[in-house]
């Protein structure tokens, strides 16, 4: 039997084009497969550096918000010292410095304390007074007047430029005094300062 073109063309497109044909479409199909496997490979490493990113803009956030009230209390604590430093601090020491440049008033101190320290410590242990030197003039008679027989022997003053104003006591010889100068200052400060701060910074009522 002769094969005509026609038989010839039909079985190269059943034994040669089909089976090719069929092939491709196996390719394009897991072609496609794969393509889509990528794609949501793709698009779920996408949603995860998405979710990573809203994380870290979140932890940022909260890091940028910590951060700013941090800030914002450090300021307010520093503007509070330093009104608390501008205001207190000066008047207390005005005050103070109003009170022992009276005369009487140190006088009255220094009697009251002096008394004491004498009552106290006994005659054996001599109590030492260092006073401004420009109260001398006015205090040393008086010292010499007042306490010539009631602490004699046992009293001994000091004036100096190392103190402006107030005085300091302690045992003689021991190094150590009760500052009732800058040290009633800062004692005073101490004290007035939370006040200060509770009422001067005080919230407003609801």
């Amino acid at each position: 039997m002769v094969k005509t073109l026609g038989d010839i063309t039909q079985e190269l497109s059943e034994k040669v084009l089909a089976p090719a044909r069929a092939e491709a479409d196996e390719l394009v199909q897991n072609a496609k497969k794969q393509a889509d496997a990528l794609i949501a490979e793709a698009k779920a490493d996408a949603e995860k550096i998405r979710a990573a990113a809203k994380a870290d803009a979140e932890n940022v956030k909260k890091q940028m918000q910590v951060d700013m009230d941090t800030a914002a209390r450090n300021f307010i604590i520093m503007v509070e010292e330093k009104l608390q430093a501008a205001i207190v601090t000066p008047v207390v020491e005005h005050e103070v410095k109003t009170a022992v440049d009276d005369a009487d008033f140190l006088k009255r101190m220094i009697e009251i304390l002096l008394t004491e320290f004498v009552k106290n410590k006994g005659r054996e242990h001599p109590v030492e007074i260092l006073l401004p030197k420009k109260e001398q003039a006015s205090l040393e008679a008086w010292f010499n007047e007042k306490f010539k027989e009631k602490a004699a022997g046992s009293l001994v003053v000091q004036f100096t430029d190392k103190i402006t104003f107030g005085f300091h006591i302690g045992e003689k010889g021991q190094g150590a005094y009760f500052n009732f100068s800058s040290g009633l200052v800062e004692a005073f400060s101490n004290f007035c300062s939370p006040r200060f701060r509770k009422h001067f910074f005080a919230g407003e009522e609801s």
